[in-house]
């Protein structure tokens, strides 16, 4: 799939990266500008020359632009501002500009999104001045850059946040403290991939579609730091989202999330039972998000002769499964009723074995016998700077070693270790099969 790009060049690096490196089957062509007036002129150029199947705006403001003054005639989309992009924002204003978050002024985020990530982190009373212009105000952006000085210089504002380069700049050159936003990685992969589920509808009358719906739930309150346990919740929520991501690319899938913690992947039946269930990706999905009491994920999958009725059908099952228990997967075909429970993930199996996780991992079996030999009296977890002790190798070599481990769902965080200043250590516990404990 060929998609035009058409936003600041800073934001469509980020663009580019983030397909470069999570979507390689989409080819994008650049068309950057820094002048959000000239959006409407670059959409019509693509359109009229019809080399690209769908178009993506870096963001409102240019997309603003385009959608008042033409008619598109392939599908568009824009990157809107997330809770990720505003929690980045916020990390950045605090951390690089020392804001103490209690006056920001924005332009172009909603409070009640704001509020959101600012209270999650323990941050409250702030006051948040947000610029009452839009597009279609006389010099926009100029009044917005007046608008961002004088909170600084006259209420009392100790950072500004813009998602505009000609409003940032400006405004560091002149010591004013300023953040400038730019798109989440899992937003970027989001609405390309919802620009890829209008191409899927076209396969309604090639073979029927399929939809896996996904729910996950995480539970962070032994974290007495909030604005961490924010940060951590973030975390696995990004690393669920990139599993999910992973999965739909192999079954040549669109995904969209529904709220913080539903995914539905669209795809075609024969990918869906000669891919997702004859490949065990569903087990393994299951078992990727439930490694630690901490996590849990319910999954279901529905197959019709249309969208609304295969995503119906996947909702159904979901239900299903979550009121069975997590862990378990359940498919709605027809109205016969429901399949399932589909089965679990089995450590014990024997294609899940040693020479299976070898080869899921990329490590050989001597590295994960002497991994299995320092694991040994180390029930309760270990740090990387331990492992790298125990195995006479350095902290970078073993991170690379849980980092194969962790994307083959080996891995649990139990914990963390403070020793003196600095980061706290990431206790872990590194499942194994059991042959590798046998002598």
């Amino acid at each position: 799939m060929k998609i035009g790009v058409i936003g600041p060049e800073s934001s469509a690096s980020v663009i580019q990266s983030v397909v470069e490196k999570e979507l390689p089957d989409i080819q994008l062509v650049l068309r950057p500008s820094e002048f959000f007036e000239e959006s409407a002129a670059i959409a019509e150029t693509f359109q009229n020359g019809r080399d690209v199947d769908a178009l993506l705006f870096s963001g409102p403001t240019n997309y603003a632009y385009a959608r008042k003054r033409l008619s598109p005639t392939i599908p568009w989309n824009y990157l809107p501002h997330n809770r990720t992009s505003a929690f980045q924002a916020l990390f950045e204003a605090a951390i690089v500009h020392h804001s103490d978050l209690k006056v920001i002024s924005v332009d172009r985020y909603e409070e009640p999104l704001l509020r959101e990530v600012l209270e999650g982190a323990g941050i409250r009373d702030t006051q948040i001045l947000r610029a009452p212009y839009d597009e279609e105000t006389y010099d926009f952006e100029k009044k917005l850059l007046e608008f961002h000085r004088n909170c600084y210089r006259e209420k009392g504002a100790t950072v500004c946040i813009t998602c505009m380069e000609h409003i940032c700049s400006p405004l560091l050159d002149e010591g004013v403290p300023c953040v400038r936003v730019h798109p989440a990685q899992e937003v970027v992969q989001e609405q390309i991939y919802h620009l890829q589920l209008l191409n899927l509808s076209a396969m309604e009358n090639q073979g029927r579609l399929a939809v896996i719906a996904i729910h996950f739930d995480y539970v962070f309150d032994d974290e007495r730091d909030l604005f961490l346990r924010e940060w951590e919740k973030m975390r696995y929520q990004n690393e669920f989202k990139e599993r999910v991501y992973s999965i739909a690319q192999r079954l040549e899938a669109a995904v969209f999330g529904d709220g913080m913690d539903h995914f539905f992947i669209v795809t075609t039946r024969n990918m869906l039972k000669n891919v997702f269930l004859k490949n065990h990706e569903h087990a393994k999905l299951l078992q990727f998000g439930q490694r630690s009491d901490q996590y849990q994920v319910w999954l279901g999958m529905g197959v019709g002769d249309t969208m609304l009725e295969a995503r119906s059908r996947a909702a159904m099952a979901l239900n299903r499964a979550i009121a069975d228990h997590s862990g378990t997967s359940y498919l709605v075909e027809n109205e016969q009723g429901i399949s399932g429970p589909l089965g679990t993930w089995d450590d014990h199996a024997a294609e899940h074995g040693v020479e299976r996780l070898s080869e899921r991992t990329g490590l050989g079996t001597a590295t994960l016998k002497k991994l299995a030999s320092a694991l040994q009296n180390r029930k309760e977890g270990v740090t990387a700077d331990q492992l790298a002790q125990s195995l006479s190798i350095t902290p970078r070599s073993v991170n690379r070693i849980v980092a194969r481990l962790e994307e083959a769902g080996c891995v649990t965080t139990v914990g963390k270790q403070t020793a003196g200043k600095g980061r706290p250590a990431r206790v872990m516990k590194i499942a194994l099969p059991d042959a590798l404990y046998q002598k």
